[in-house]
């Protein structure tokens, strides 16, 4: 009886792990261009992607990750608070499933932090007070999983450079997190999509670019 129960239990472990080889196939090349969409009408075909391998694969965690970031990234694009509050609604119905499915709880946490930030910026003036507290405790519980995340940084200087000078903000307070940032994806030498620290790495480069900008006016 014992080696039947493990022969069912060794069977579904082979089927879970070659389908989730078959999502990292498909995700891959879906993928590949993420940091390098800089439009509105790109991250829309991006979304269009991840959302029909997220109706195929509707238990991933990898299909639902992506497509709530692809949902965020589209918020940051729009103009009209409505649709910014739409696309980010969309990200923040995934969260319930990607805690109950991802294994990475730090990046479970990022994906919070990215919402309540994407809330932010579609009204700061009347969202900053009650949101701002949830992206900081989101990003310091993702800290206390991984403080290797190279995300937590990054998040934290994009916030820091948007954030007034006489609240702590502006180019220069926001140079060191992007230096910790940049110095945490030096460690990361892959871009696999089951492990999605990768990207931002050349959103990191572009702010550094805007910092000295700045700093040199």
């Amino acid at each position: 009886m014992k080696q039947v129960i493990l022969s069912v239990v060794l069977a579904f472990t082979l089927q879970a792990n070659a389908q989730d080889e078959a999502i990292v196939n498909e995700l891959a090349p879906v993928c590949a261009n993420l940091d390098s969409l800089h439009t509105l009408e790109a991250w829309k075909a991006k979304s269009d992607e991840l959302s029909a391998l997220k109706e195929k694969y509707p238990d991933s965690w990898m299909t639902i990750y992506y497509y709530a970031y692809a949902s965020i990234q589209l918020s940051y694009f729009e103009t009209s608070l409505g649709l910014k509050d739409a696309f980010v609604n969309n990200a923040e119905d995934q969260l319930a499933k990607l805690e109950e499915k991802c294994p990475l709880k730090d990046e479970v946490f990022i994906m919070k932090a990215m919402v309540a930030n994407a809330r932010i910026g579609a009204d700061p003036e009347n969202r900053w007070q009650k949101y701002g507290k949830i992206f900081e405790d989101n990003l310091k519980a993702a800290k206390g999983v991984n403080e290797n995340n190279p995300h937590i940084y990054l998040l934290k200087g994009i916030a820091t450079f948007y954030t007034p000078k006489m609240f702590g903000g502006g180019a220069k307070n926001a140079k060191t997190y992007f230096e910790k940032a940049q110095s945490k994806y030096d460690l990361i030498t892959y871009t696999n999509v089951d492990k999605p620290y990768w990207w931002g790495r050349s959103t990191c480069g572009y702010f550094f670019g805007e910092i000295e900008k700045e700093l040199g006016k």
